[in-house]
């Protein structure tokens, strides 16, 4: 990324800010409410409490986005494109495709990074049982796995922004259904194939290989940030904004 395009992006960014701070307020109580939810659940873990990673997941991917200023939300333009009024705005500027992909990426980021990060402070505050579970060192290691997570799964629903065509095919569409539940449903049996829950693995992983995870996870926020970057770019050649 080239420093005028971070400028540009930032520049995009500023009337999106200024009706977003509702949206803002709403995540942060959204994160407190979690906060508590999996300040009991991590107890119940143990128990098979699959809730824990099925939310932990989609608060990591979809959290983000659930509280979008609604007129910024991924709406109808035409009568087969849907996609964010600002991606169409912006395309009327004379500016490059990438600093419009920046600028949704920073926003994503604005809204994912400060209350996730917040999230896992208020729980190793609030919770004994993960300060007896974890030392600070094997923590810190939870958090970057978790939050480059965030940036590796969750760019990828930035592609809907950018913007998507109606008329795709009655196939396509039952596999994404068919994939979606898929993965719903491993989600929910992962702990009795493999004895422990998605969120205890890493928990499992962050106290046996603090370092090394902590490193494995940067990297693959880096190629995550890279490839879903180049895929958005991409996405505008898929779609009809006339």
């Amino acid at each position: 990324m080239q420093k005028d395009d971070i400028r540009l992006a930032l520049q995009l960014m500023k009337q999106e800010l200024k009706v977003s701070w509702f949206s803002f307020i709403g995540l942060f109580l959204y994160f407190s409410l979690f906060s508590i939810l999996f300040y009991t659940g991590f107890s119940a873990q143990g128990a098979r409490f699959v809730g824990l990673d099925l939310f932990f997941i989609m608060l990591f991917v979809f959290g983000p986005i659930w509280f979008k200023a609604k007129g910024l939300q991924f709406q109808k333009i035409s009568s087969s494109t849907w996609a964010s009024p600002t991606v169409v705005l912006a395309l009327s500027l004379p500016i490059q495709k990438q600093v419009i992909v920046i600028k949704s990426i920073l926003m994503y980021l604005l809204s994912s990074l400060p209350y996730q990060l917040y999230m896992f402070v208020a729980l190793y505050l609030i919770s004994p049982t993960i300060r007896d579970m974890m030392e600070i060192d094997a923590y810190i290691s939870l958090t970057i796995i978790w939050l480059s997570f965030g940036i590796y799964t969750g760019l990828g629903v930035l592609i809907i922004d950018i913007g998507s065509n109606t008329n795709v095919s009655k196939l396509t569409t039952f596999l994404s259904i068919l994939l979606l539940l898929g993965v719903i449903l491993l989600i929910f049996y992962f702990p009795f194939f493999f004895t422990y829950g998605v969120v205890e693995w890493t928990i499992i992983i962050a106290n046996k290989w603090p370092f090394l995870s902590a490193i494995i996870s940067i990297i693959a926020a880096v190629v995550g940030f890279n490839y879903w970057k180049s895929k958005m770019i991409k996405q505008f050649k898929q779609v009809d904004f006339l």
